[in-house]
């Protein structure tokens, strides 16, 4: 998958009425399970190896205007199959927030700044 098809993915992955006002990073890169688990350790805990191969990370921020500590999201997106493997409600950065980038064609309130 290249980064736009991502993109595109979770744009359809999202219910319209929850696209205003959010802001959604990616880690520009794919990560094996063992990568994953390496920057997010949690992870090892809710994933099959069988099941999760190669990984789009996505960061979904629902109330990014509030103080850390409130819902967002993370998708995990399969690079084989080009599916939405998990999308997991977290009430964290993810340890990779600092490397992620803003999602590029994003158009529906996300910001256009980088999250450093």
């Amino acid at each position: 998958m290249t980064l736009v098809e991502v993109e595109q993915l979770v744009r359809k992955a999202l219910p319209k009425g929850r696209q205003q006002g959010i802001k959604a990073y990616i880690l520009p890169r794919v990560l094996s399970l063992d990568e994953l688990c390496s920057a997010e350790p949690w992870t090892k805990f809710v994933l099959a190896e069988e099941v999760i191969q190669r990984v789009w990370i996505v960061f979904i921020d629902e109330e990014p205007e509030l103080p850390w500590d409130h819902r967002s999201r993370l998708l995990l997106v399969d690079d084989e199959i080009a599916e939405v493997l998990m999308d997991l409600s977290i009430h964290f950065r993810p340890r990779c927030y600092e490397d992620m980038q803003p999602l590029s064609a994003w158009t529906h309130g996300c910001a256009e700044e980088s999250p450093r």
